[in-house]
């Protein structure tokens, strides 16, 4: 019974798929880095962090889906 099980647990593995390295988290998390510290000093730095968090945001969902759409069925 439990040769079965090994059987079927292994022939399940072979379909992991894991995504490639990305930039983005870590631009996001300077962007974040940036709109915090922007709310305690100043006005130009929250503002170049919430754009910067924006377009690491959309660039890092668009790498996502275009990734994910390329996967085979």
């Amino acid at each position: 019974m439990t040769d079965a099980e090994q059987g079927s647990h292994a022939e399940s593995h072979e379909a992991i798929h894991l995504p490639p390295p990305s930039i983005w988290p870590a631009v996001l998390a300077l962007g974040i880095a940036f709109l915090l510290t922007g709310l305690v000093l100043n006005l130009v730095l929250l503002t170049v962090g919430v754009v910067i968090s924006v377009a690491a945001t959309v660039l890092w969902v668009r790498a996502a889906r275009r990734e994910f759409g390329a996967l085979p069925e």
